[in-house]
């Protein structure tokens, strides 16, 4: 039976314009990065389940506590980055996803739509474009995007402790069947740097998720113990597009 999970997604940004005898070294080094940004964080990485590798990255999901601690790894990951950078060739960015959606827990590779949305979120053209435009002025460390999901849940309703709403520019992604509203984070962007051409008009943002009072989780070292962010963890997640695709 399907139960809502944290979904994350990471790969290495520009890889294959690194040469072929580094790319082990880079890939190595992207996945030691992320692990010390959760260890820092307090991302549950025991507890990760439907891990996929990407050949730079991988898909993985984890306990729906652990939501807000994974989007703050992004805000510590900026740091770690910047800083081997300045000490270490090849220099390193990374591209990552966040998502908030029931999945089954299976071996190996998992197929299942909410997953393959996460794939969606970390390819979103309008975000690569970004990047590349940013990389003419300085180098990008991290780049985060978030389903609607995702940031409404953990970054809008207060859950976490680095990356706060007013950091998100609203984005909307157009990626083969997907297409959805999306809030991403760069460091020294600007909200204009990530507006697509086409994205919709301004509407204000949606209200935050009020959990009552019995359900409300305690932040502790940049994890979440206690209840769910998303409520019970069957049956569909509002204002998310998984009903809108086929398998």
């Amino acid at each position: 039976m399907p139960t809502t999970k944290a979904l994350f997604g990471f790969d290495v940004i520009g890889s294959s314009s690194n040469p072929d005898d580094q790319l082990e070294e880079v890939r190595q080094a992207a996945t030691e990065l992320v692990s010390e940004a959760f260890e820092h964080t307090g991302v549950d990485v025991a507890a990760r389940v439907n891990y996929s590798a990407t050949g730079d990255g991988y898909l993985a999901a984890f306990p729906e506590e652990s939501l807000p601690a994974l989007i703050d790894a992004a805000h510590f990951l900026h740091g770690q980055i910047y800083l081997r950078n300045r000490r270490l060739l090849p220099p390193i960015g990374l591209r990552l996803a966040v998502h908030a959606a029931p999945v089954k827990v299976v071996d190996g590779d998992s197929f299942q739509r909410p997953m393959i949305e996460l794939a969606r979120l970390l390819d979103a053209g309008v975000v690569k474009d970004a990047v590349r435009r940013l990389a003419d002025r300085h180098p990008v460390t991290v780049s985060t995007t978030l389903s609607d999901q995702a940031y409404r849940t953990a970054v809008l309703a207060g859950h976490t402790r680095r990356l706060h709403p007013h950091e998100f520019s609203r984005i909307q992604i157009s990626n083969k069947e997907f297409e959805e509203t999306a809030w991403a984070w760069i460091p020294g962007a600007a909200a204009g740097d990530l507006t697509s051409a086409t994205a919709p008009a301004h509407r204000p943002h949606p209200e935050p998720v009020t959990l009552p009072p019995a359900e409300h989780s305690q932040v502790i070292n940049g994890g979440v113990q206690g209840t769910g962010f998303i409520g019970t963890n069957s049956g569909p997640i509002v204002h998310n597009h998984l009903g809108r695709h086929s398998s």
